[in-house]
C-alpha cells in the first residue's frame, strides 16, 4: 500500500505540477495579450496616420477648388464690366427700324448685346464651377 510519505509526495508532486503549469499559462496568456495589445496600438496610429493624409488631401483639393472658383469669378466680374462698353438690346419698336447687330453667322460673341454677353458669361462662369467640383469628387473617389 502507498504510505502517508509516499501519498504526501504525490500530492506534493501534482500540486507543484499544476501551479507551475498555471503560473506558465497566466504568464503566456499576458505575453500573447501584450502582443495584441501592441499590434492593435499599432493598427490604430496606422488608421489614424492615413486618416490624417486624407484629410490633408481633402483640404488641398478643396482649398484648390475654391482657388479656381475665386479666379473664375474674378474672369467673370472682368469680363461683365467689359460688357459695359456694348449697346444694349433695343426694344420691339427701336428694333424695327435698325438692322440687327448680331447676325449668328461665324460669331465669336463679339457683337453681343451687353444683356445676352452678361447672361452667357453668367452660365459659362456656373458651368466652370459645376466641373470645378466635379473635378474635386472625382480627385476624392480616386484617393
Amino acid at each position: 500500500m502507498i504510505t502517508n510519505k509516499a501519498l504526501i509526495a504525490i500530492v506534493l508532486y501534482l500540486g507543484s505540477t499544476i501551479f507551475t503549469s498555471f503560473m506558465s499559462y497566466n504568464i503566456g496568456k499576458n505575453l500573447e495579450h501584450k502582443k495584441f495589445l501592441e499590434y492593435q496600438n499599432a493598427q490604430k496610429a496606422l488608421m489614424i496616420d492615413k486618416e490624417n493624409k486624407y484629410q490633408e488631401m481633402l483640404v488641398q483639393s478643396l482649398k484648390e477648388k475654391e482657388d479656381a472658383i475665386k479666379d473664375l469669378n474674378k474672369r467673370h466680374a472682368s469680363v461683365v464690366n467689359s460688357l459695359q462698353q456694348r449697346p444694349s438690346r433695343q426694344f420691339s419698336n427701336e428694333a424695327s427700324s435698325s438692322p440687327s447687330v448680331c447676325t449668328g453667322a461665324g460669331s465669336t460673341g463679339d457683337r453681343l448685346y451687353r444683356e445676352d454677353g452678361e447672361f452667357l458669361i453668367g452660365e459659362a462662369t456656373r458651368a466652370e464651377v459645376i466641373k470645378q467640383a466635379l473635378r474635386a469628387c472625382r480627385q476624392q473617389l480616386e484617393q
